[in-house]
Formats: structure tokens, sequence, C-alpha cells
């Protein structure tokens, strides 16, 4: 892989990380006021959604974390 391939990856990889963030934000937001309003939809849709962007960061912080560290191993082994 290149460097330019690398930097776009990274950045996509930090985007997503951003988008699934407030992802999970939004769908917890929806949860709670759909509960305060009694709409059993907007809870089921809310906690559905804040699942989803739970699982989408998960994924995108264990691969920034393999990124990082096979960084990381690369580095000491120059020294």
């Amino acid at each position: 892989m290149n460097s330019q391939q690398a930097t776009i990856e990274t950045v996509m990889d930090a985007i997503m990380l951003a988008v699934s963030g407030k992802m999970t934000w939004g769908g917890a937001t929806a949860a709670v006021v759909s509960w305060a309003f009694s709409s059993q939809f907007g809870v089921f849709a809310g906690v559905v959604i804040g699942g989803c962007g739970l699982l989408i960061n998960w994924y995108y912080r264990a691969k920034q974390d393999r990124r990082e560290q096979a960084e990381h191993e690369r580095r000491m082994a120059q020294k």
C-alpha cells in the first residue's frame, strides 16, 4: 500500500469514527425523547440506531488500534 492510499484510508476511518459517534448519541437521544413521549417505535428505533453506531465505532477503533500497533512495531524494529 502506498502512502496516498494509507492517507486516504486513515481519513476515511477518521470520518467513520466521527459519524458513528454522532450516530450513537443521536440514537440514544431519540430513544430517551421517544420514551418521554411514550413512543414505542421511537424507542426501538433509537436503540437500534445507537447500537449500530456503537458497533461501527467499535470496528473502526479496533482497526485504528491495529494500524497504530503495526506502526509502533515497525518503528521499534528500526531502532
